[in-house]
């Protein structure tokens, strides 16, 4: 059989496990039928022979975290992110134009802000917030997702008054003694359930944010959750219809950790919620700490910042073990949300305590972000054999903030790469968007530059070479979700899932990786 396409007179990095580059790959239908050599043996009368003129095809990159639904209701949503707003006063305005627009009592939604980077170094509170949009409810969300500020209507909508108080693994902030609107953690994340959106406002964003993400070269994602049984069920309407043309492996989580949902699906066991989804169904996943921008991230040792200071844990260990124990009995794969140290040597302790119980080879049990390990965590990571789902970028967007937060020291282990590639463990790439951007060639290129948003370096020891950090965001995150035999590299048999790059990725400086341009993305 001869081939339906040839791309050549270009620079094919296959990943394959010598991570040889050759200059010709073909097509047979939805499958790579040769590479190299063979694959020129493939032409026939009708193939469509594609000249690269020297530029370089990659697999397809696949963001192991990602937050499908909560982007696609973001870019219908008012953003916030830094240049696009530069102080308090720009989100005012936003808000302000939005609400011309708007029947009083609609929900107005805004995202991406980060205080840190506004003029007044401040978060906003509800009367900023009221002054700009007094007759609808407002929710304005922070970077990181994890902190989200209100005005006195959507406070109003979801029973919070001044005598409301900060809920177990949660803040709701007060100026002298009055309610702010900045809620923090599971206050946070206990509140968004009153601003859901609809189901069609849900289809609407998650297939602005397919088209968005195909555009950059994605071709496969994880998604981290978010809206819970709705966003399932609007994800399985889609898929049936095929409007989706990203991959999706779908953890089982929402905001509020929502243990009703995830043990509707322990209880089922993995084969048989399988057998009733169209969905690849994906990892139990819960969340057990903050964020390191908030920074409400768990750690061993006190904020350099704030000495009284540790994070937040958001679920207590017995109850960590128990979801965790069970998720692993019933075959799921298992994950967690741990940012700092102390929830990492928390969901390892789980782990391990499920591991000894119901001992499983090649479980691929994952921590998404493990953004901070020392050397005895490592070991542990790796004795185990647990995947690391790291954010590289984060060092460009919240690096400086780290510095002051959790001192040098702490801030060179962060969202380490080059340990975890040393020690033959396993991570793969991601960008956790819409946290941070998803264009995965910047992941890629803060994974082998390390450096912040004002061009601080941040522990060159842990930069990793072009190769590897190629390899983290195709093969690598194929492997995180058990589909390294389907995808994540360009092999014969495997899925026709790869992008065409502007340029040679080989000869590109290790500083221009961000310069390359996503030309062309085929996907089978």
């Amino acid at each position: 059989m001869k081939a339906d396409y040839i791309f050549t007179n270009g620079e094919i990095h296959t990943v394959d496990e010598n991570d040889s580059i050759v200059d010709s790959i073909a097509v047979i239908g939805d499958r790579i039928a040769a590479v190299g050599n063979d694959a020129k043996n493939l032409k026939g009368d009708c193939t469509k022979i594609i000249d690269l003129e020297g530029r370089s095809i990659v697999p397809g990159f696949i963001d192991a975290h990602l937050h499908m639904g909560v982007l696609g209701i973001n870019l219908l949503s008012i953003d916030c992110r830094y240049p696009y707003v530069k102080s308090i006063e720009d989100i005012k305005e936003k808000i302000r134009e939005k609400a011309k627009g708007l029947p009083p009592g609609v929900w107005i939604r805004g995202w991406g802000y980060d205080h840190l980077k506004l003029k007044e170094k401040r978060h906003p509170n509800r009367w900023d917030l009221d002054e700009a949009a007094p007759n609808n409810p407002v929710i304005l969300t922070r970077t990181c997702s994890h902190i989200s500020v209100h005005n006195s209507k959507s406070l109003e909508l979801a029973g919070i008054t001044e005598d409301t108080e900060s809920p177990e693994g949660g803040v709701i902030e007060r100026d002298d003694g009055k309610i702010n609107g900045v809620m923090k953690e599971n206050a946070h994340m206990n509140i968004v359930s009153f601003s859901e959106p609809t189901e069609e406002e849900l289809r609407k964003g998650i297939k602005t944010a397919n088209d968005l993400l195909i555009s950059q070269g994605i071709t496969g994602v994880h998604d981290s959750g978010g809206y819970g049984p709705m966003q399932m069920h609007v994800m399985e309407k889609m898929t049936e219809k095929n409007e989706l043309d990203v991959d999706i492996y779908n953890m089982l989580f929402s905001f509020n950790n929502n243990l009703e949902f995830i043990n509707s699906y322990i209880d089922k066991g993995y084969d048989e919620a399988q057998r009733e989804t169209v969905l690849n169904i994906g990892p139990v996943k819960i969340m057990i700490d903050g964020s390191s921008s908030g920074p409400t991230a768990a750690t061993l040792e006190p904020y350099t910042s704030d000495p009284g200071f540790s994070g937040i844990m958001s679920m207590e260990q017995d109850d960590i073990d128990d979801i965790i124990l069970r998720a692993h009995k019933a075959g799921f794969q298992v994950t967690c949300h741990a940012v700092g140290d102390k929830a990492v040597k928390a969901i390892l302790e789980a782990i391990e305590k499920a591991l000894e119980k119901y001992p499983k080879k090649n479980h691929r049990h994952r921590i998404e972000h493990c953004g901070m390990v020392n050397d005895e965590l490592v070991e542990r990571i790796k004795n185990n054999q647990v995947v690391p789902i790291p954010q590289p970028v984060f060092l460009y967007e919240f690096g400086d903030g780290y510095m002051i937060n959790y001192g040098k020291e702490r801030t060179e282990h962060m969202f380490t790469c080059r340990t975890f590639f040393d020690e033959g463990i396993i991570c793969a790439g991601s960008s956790d968007c819409p946290i941070t951007f998803s264009e995965p060639l910047l992941g890629i290129h803060l994974a082998v530059n390390r450096e912040t948003f004002t061009g601080q370096k941040i522990s060159q020891k842990e930069k990793i070479t072009k190769t590897q950090a190629l390899r983290m965001f195709t093969y690598n995150s194929a492997y995180a979700a058990f589909e390294e035999n389907e995808k994540g590299s360009l092999e014969p048999g495997k899925k026709a899932n790869f992008v065409v790059l502007s340029d040679s990725y080989e000869k590109c400086a290790d500083s221009d990786i961000k310069n390359l341009i996503v030309e062309c993305t085929v996907k089978d």
